[in-house]
């Protein structure tokens, strides 16, 4: 099973949050940021956020940095979220001269996304939705969302865009906060005649909407809209990307039976918040976490895991999942 593992140069930055708005450390530069990164055994791709990590200005830097150290742009995400214009929206805007902003930011993306030889444009639509009842036309922000991802995705048809859901957060209810709901905007602009959109799922994300992860990469991949991973980990209701495995393990042993499964072949990114961790060892060891798995997975054989789960008897899946685990009764 191939695994390549990506990252957000963000995860290395000052770790800056709602309630800890200085940051945990001091910021460095981008180019700090991509040497740190390149410590990390196993990292083979970078992912990044236009303008705030690459823009105009630092991109052929950032292009040299990753090249000294060969190391991949796996994607680059415009941010749509973080300014007081897209406090309404972005791409779903109901102002058209917002909304017109939002479409060049990632317009503006793509091309830095090519320039670096990213194959991937990650959408986050945080600001796409609503906070208060009675305030929004429905039709209009659906409409608008979709019209202005078509215009994107055709502008950027040499790559593939992926759309990452979440149910809320920052806008109190966001148009994406489903697989199911995104595949349904995936779904309308194929049938327009636009191929390249496609999902990114974030572990985290499909957990706050109530998903079993497995399933939900069975389900998009129906449809080949599997485009990228966020890989994390979340306790109940708060998205604060904690190690991959950590919590839900027995839930990522079969996330990954399913990846291998369905083969696929693209990046494994890793979206943590180290907050007061060192950002290298966290990403060691979620990078270790995924590898253990996968080499537990291969123990017990993948042919095994499969002729299980076709006899759908969930006697013996308990057997599976113990011997998966390691967990053994002595006499």
């Amino acid at each position: 099973m191939a695994l390549r593992f990506s990252t957000g140069i963000w995860i290395f930055g000052a770790g800056v949050e709602r309630f800890a708005p200085m940051g945990y450390k001091p910021a460095k530069p981008i180019i700090e940021l991509i040497d740190d990164a390149a410590k990390v055994e196993d990292l083979q791709g970078l992912e990044f956020h236009y303008p705030t990590e690459v823009n105009e200005e630092n991109v052929k830097a950032v292009k040299d940095a990753l090249s000294s150290h060969k190391i991949e742009a796996a994607a680059v995400a415009p941010v749509l979220s973080q300014e007081a214009q897209w406090a309404r929206g972005a791409l779903c805007a109901l102002d058209p001269e917002i909304r017109r902003k939002a479409i060049e930011r990632c317009k503006k993306a793509v091309d830095i996304a090519r320039e670096l030889g990213a194959e991937i444009l990650i959408i986050w639509p945080g600001r796409e939705g609503f906070d208060f009842p009675f305030t929004s036309d429905y039709r209009k922000l659906w409409g608008n969302y979709i019209s202005a991802i078509k215009e994107v995705a055709e502008y950027g048809s040499d790559l593939k865009v992926a759309l990452e859901y979440k149910m809320e957060d920052p806008s109190s209810y966001l148009l994406h906060g489903s697989a199911g709901r995104t595949l349904t905007t995936i779904l309308e602009l194929r049938m327009e005649g636009v191929k390249n959109v496609g999902v990114n799922v974030e572990f985290a994300h499909a957990k706050l909407a109530k998903e079993y992860v497995p399933e939900t990469i069975a389900l998009i991949s129906r449809y080949n809209a599997l485009y990228h991973l966020h890989l994390n980990d979340i306790f109940t209701e708060v998205d604060l990307d904690l190690f991959p495995a950590s919590v839900h393990i027995l839930e990522f042993a079969e996330l990954l039976y399913w990846l291998h499964e369905l083969n696929y072949s693209g990046w494994y990114g890793l979206d943590l918040f180290p907050r007061y961790l060192d950002a290298a060892e966290m990403l060691r060891q979620s990078i270790f976490n995924i590898k253990a798995i996968v080499k537990a997975l291969e123990k017990v054989g993948w042919e095994k895991i499969r002729r299980t789960i076709d006899v759908a008897d969930p006697i013996e899946s308990q057997k599976l999942i113990r011997e998966i685990l390691g967990l053994y009764l002595q006499p």
